[in-house]
């Protein structure tokens, strides 16, 4: 189970890189950033399933991140080509954070 978070995330993200070298509409910025995405949202849950929280925590914390990750990768998609004043990537950092804490939180309170 642990591998497999990895598995799937090397299998996303070239399959994005593949996405961004076919579709021509799909912008190099945006690539990188869906990329960054999927490599942040792959290493969180990787991290946390080889933690030794309680499975309750890893489970739900598990279907929480996937659907943070889901919604970081749309507005990494969304986003404008530039950095400075882009709202999107300032939600895709605050979304990491959030999940960081999440971990570092769960982590604290969850004694095996």
């Amino acid at each position: 189970m642990k591998n497999s978070f990895l598995i799937i995330g090397v299998i996303l993200l070239l399959a994005n890189i593949a996405i961004g070298l076919i579709v021509s509409s799909y912008n190099t910025f945006n690539v990188c950033m869906s990329s960054a995405v999927i490599i942040a949202t792959t290493l969180l849950l990787w991290g946390m399933a080889r933690s030794k929280m309680k499975n309750g925590f890893k489970i739900g914390l598990s279907f929480l991140f996937a659907f943070l990750g889901l919604m970081e990768f749309v507005l990494a998609i969304l986003s404008p080509e530039q950095y400075k004043d882009n709202w999107y990537l300032i939600a895709i950092i605050f979304l990491i954070i959030i999940e960081s804490v999440f971990v570092v939180f769960s982590r604290l309170t969850s004694k095996h």
